[in-house]
């Protein structure tokens, strides 16, 4: 029942103790705040799991993106048997809802149905109140599970920032994301930050460098050049290096920095979006 701009205003001063200043936007928490009330109309079309495909297309290539198998608007009769035996099973219209199939034979696809059923009666844009989810076409795709040498690929995200054309990288590795999670941030020359940003960091010493990130970082750039910032989220499966999506309010401007400096140091790398008000 609470508005959009209330229920930002009161998420951000319960995670970071203070009400955010969207006039003057000096925190990297402050300017992804903004973008959840105000997007650019693109942020819809490069949020949607499926209509990005196309994006990554043009910009990289084919190579590039995860094995499509199938995409369905609705699943009250969808037949899995059309299903490989591992498969990866998202909705276009949120972040976050996913699930990893390893063995078909084995999985409630019941229970799966139930859940895809469920996410296309949602409106993910009122979870947290970003926006440029709204119009998004509810469906469900199916994607190639990726595997890295029989394991469960580690998430690698770049952080892209564009400030007078001048780009900033940082990449944040997850591990362990199913059991105990675990973030690193590492500067584009593989040095690591001493920063916390929503999880606890493992020894960054027991990390390995990806032996082809020079090929991962040309991937974030190529598809991160049109903006001021953007999350590119990738995967490196058998030293492919694989899409996930592109996220544009990540952790929905609600992830607090350790030490809390760095949030203001993350919003001094990245031109502010326009800024324009109204009443909406």
């Amino acid at each position: 029942m609470l508005s959009d701009h209330v229920v930002v205003y009161e998420k951000h001063r319960r995670v970071h103790g203070r009400l955010p200043n969207l006039i003057t936007q000096k925190s990297f928490s402050e300017k992804i705040a903004y973008r959840k009330l105000y997007p650019q109309k693109i942020y819809s079309s490069l949020s949607d799991k499926f209509f990005v495909r196309e994006f990554v297309r043009n910009r990289v290539g084919d190579n590039h993106l995860p094995k499509l198998l199938c995409v369905a608007s609705t699943m009250a009769k969808f037949d899995f048997t059309k299903l490989p035996a591992a498969f990866v099973m998202k909705a276009t219209h949120g972040s976050g809802w996913v699930e990893l199939v390893y063995e078909k034979e084995k999985a409630n696809l019941e229970a799966l149905r139930s859940k895809a059923c469920s996410w296309l009666q949602q409106d993910f844009s009122r979870v947290l109140r970003e926006r440029h989810y709204a119009p998004i076409a509810p469906q469900i795709i199916f994607e190639e599970l990726l595997t890295d040498r029989g394991a469960a690929v580690d998430d690698i995200k770049i952080h892209c920032f564009r400030k007078s054309a001048k780009l900033t990288r940082f990449i944040q590795i997850h591990t362990q994301r199913f059991t105990d999670h675990k973030i690193n941030l590492f500067t584009e020359e593989w040095q690591a930050l001493d920063l916390d940003h929503g999880f606890p960091r493992q020894d960054p010493k027991t990390i390995e460098k990806p032996r082809n990130l020079p090929e991962i970082l040309k991937v974030a750039d190529r598809l991160s050049r049109e903006f001021n910032y953007v999350r590119v989220d990738l995967y490196n499966s058998e030293d492919r290096v694989i899409f996930g999506e592109l996220t544009f309010t990540p952790g929905a401007a609600l992830t607090p920095f350790s030490p809390p400096e760095a949030d203001i140091l993350w919003g001094a790398l990245f031109d502010p979006d326009t800024i324009h008000f109204n009443s909406a």
